[in-house]
């Protein structure tokens, strides 16, 4: 899973134009989907993306991605929470993501062979690492997670259940075998704001 570039929508952000984004309506549960040839690295990777919310979680589950079973996925609950879940464990932010207006940058950084626990999952908003959960499960020492193995994995909705995202999406990377910090797709701009920067020089 690399790029998105499907020419529907156009952003902008300082010096690095993001030249296309990803339309998803829930009303139409639509979708992205590959399943990898094999199993990549289980245990370190990062997913980063770009999103636009649409409408909010009130009427469901929305799920950004996600790979065969509830295990693992990144998805906004019905409260308009983030949850992570990661190698069988669930965590859930306390911040809501409801504003229709705002492009959010999310990255979730997974290294489950790390020594400190808390450092296993790692996900940042806009730049900044999210440490405040109302629900916190770490997963354990060098287990593997369903995120990255030879399975469908979709962006844009649950693999075997309709939960679909409504919004727009762009710049998606999963990068294997590398946790990564939010500085590998962003930068501040002159202003504070978080903005995208050209990526490269990683493996995907």
């Amino acid at each position: 899973m690399a790029v998105l570039n499907t020419g529907l929508a156009k952003t902008s952000a300082g010096d690095f134009t993001i030249d296309y984004s990803c339309r998803f309506e829930d009303g139409d549960t639509a979708y992205l989907s590959k399943t990898p040839a094999g199993d990549g690295n289980r245990k370190t990777w990062t997913f980063s993306c770009w999103i636009k919310r649409g409408n909010s979680s009130a009427g469901g589950i929305q799920f950004l991605i996600g790979a065969p079973t509830y295990a693992d996925g990144l998805y906004f609950q019905v409260g308009d929470e983030l949850v992570i879940n990661v190698a069988s464990t669930n965590t859930i932010t306390t911040q809501k993501f409801r504003d229709p207006t705002a492009w959010y940058h999310i990255v979730l950084a997974v290294d489950t062979t790390d020594g400190v626990a808390a450092d296993r999952r790692k996900v940042y908003v806009n730049g900044s690492r999210i440490t405040d959960f109302g629900t916190e499960a770490n997963p354990s020492l060098n287990s593997d997670s369903f995120i990255n193995s030879a399975a469908v994995h979709k962006i844009g909705t649950h693999p075997t259940s309709s939960l679909p995202y409504d919004g727009y999406m762009a710049e998606v990377h999963f990068i294997d075998g590398t946790q990564l910090t939010p500085s590998s797709f962003g930068e501040s701009g002159d202003y504070g704001e978080w903005k995208p920067i050209k990526v490269a020089g990683l493996t995907y």
